[in-house]
């Protein structure tokens, strides 16, 4: 059953239809989730990283992170979202619905608009915020907002794609954090 007060951050009706659409996966890091669906992230960690085939995927680009009552797009449906990858990296429970039920939903409930209006707003603020980071800080800058505003990275996050997501090596990510202990 989803535990619904996990994602109390969001202005989502306890009873709204969304709650009955949702379809959940138990993930491990092996597990491959679902494409071009809307996730509500109960339990665990999933990065989302830039795909490239001719890569390793220990390489990969981190782009982002996922957290336990975090909701986020895992979309499949444009050249741009094709290039994302989703990957648990932690073990947990993720319950999601497909693209065309949301659109659906938003269409006939003025709540799930409301709902869908929050979290645009969420998520292009967070990436302006990632965005002017990655223009105007140190990798060391940027550690440092990671330890100070979102501890759960640093926690939760295996230093070799913290390292990626901060756009440095994992060898100069322990020099950094040798710097600052």
């Amino acid at each position: 059953m989803i535990d619904k007060q996990v994602f109390s951050k969001y202005p989502i009706d306890n009873y709204g239809e969304i709650w009955d659409k949702l379809s959940p996966v138990y993930f491990t890091k092996k597990t491959v989730l679902p494409k071009d669906v809307l996730c509500f992230l109960q339990k665990g960690t999933v990065r989302k990283s830039i795909a490239d085939v001719e890569k390793d995927p220990e390489e990969r680009i981190s782009v982002d992170f996922y957290f336990e009552g975090d909701i986020f797009t895992a979309r499949a449906d444009n050249e741009v979202e094709r290039q994302f990858v989703y990957e648990p990296i932690s073990s947990g429970i993720l319950w999601y619905v497909a693209m065309s039920e949301v659109r659906t939903l938003f269409l006939e409930s003025k709540l799930c608009s409301t709902t869908q209006k929050v979290f645009l707003e969420e998520q292009l603020r967070e990436k302006t915020l990632r965005e002017i980071q990655l223009l105007k800080t140190t990798p060391k800058e940027m550690y440092m907002y990671l330890l100070n505003n979102k501890p759960h990275f640093v926690q939760h996050v295996p230093l070799k794609y913290l390292a990626s997501y901060i756009g440095i090596t994992p060898q100069a990510l322990s020099r950094i954090r040798k710097k600052i202990n």
